[in-house]
C-alpha cells in the first residue's frame, strides 16, 4: 500500500512538472516567418533575414585560425632555444592543420624532449614526429 502511494505520489510531481515547463515557454505567435530555400532565415518583426553561417570553435578550428606557420616558427625557435637540442637544428614545418617536426638527434630521450617541447608550445595543433635518432 505504501509502495502504490509513493507511485501516485512520483507521477503527480511529474505531471505537475512536466506541466510547468510547458508554462515556461509559451509560443511566440507576434512574429511571422516565411519559409525559404536559400538560407535559414531569423524572424525579425513580419519581415525574415539570412542568417549568418556560425564561426567554427572546435579546439582544431581555433588554432587553425591562428597564423599555423607562425606556430610551426615559434616550436622551432623553442626548440633552437633547447641546451640539449640546439647542437641538431631540428626544424618544425606546418603541414595541413599540423606541425612537422624533421630533423636528426642521437637518442630516443632527445625525440621525446622535442615532441614535448612542440606540445608546450602549440598545445592545441597537432604534432607529428618525423625525428629520426641514430
Amino acid at each position: 500500500m505504501q509502495l502504490l502511494k509513493l507511485l501516485v505520489q512520483g507521477i503527480s510531481v511529474s505531471t505537475v512538472a512536466i506541466l510547468g515547463l510547458g508554462a515556461c515557454n509559451p509560443p511566440n505567435n507576434s512574429q511571422t516567418t516565411v519559409p525559404s530555400t536559400s538560407a535559414p532565415t531569423i524572424a525579425t518583426g513580419n519581415t525574415t533575414a539570412p542568417t549568418p553561417p556560425a564561426p567554427a570553435t572546435t579546439p582544431a578550428q581555433t588554432a587553425q585560425n591562428q597564423d599555423i606557420d607562425d606556430i610551426a616558427d615559434r616550436v622551432e625557435d623553442a626548440l633552437d632555444s633547447d641546451g640539449t637540442l640546439k647542437q641538431f637544428d631540428l626544424d618544425a614545418d606546418d603541414r595541413g592543420n599540423s606541425i612537422v617536426l624533421t630533423g636528426r638527434v642521437q637518442t630516443a630521450e632527445q625525440k621525446a624532449l622535442a615532441e614535448q617541447i612542440a606540445r608546450q608550445v602549440a598545445a592545441n595543433v597537432s604534432i607529428n614526429n618525423e625525428i629520426v635518432f641514430q
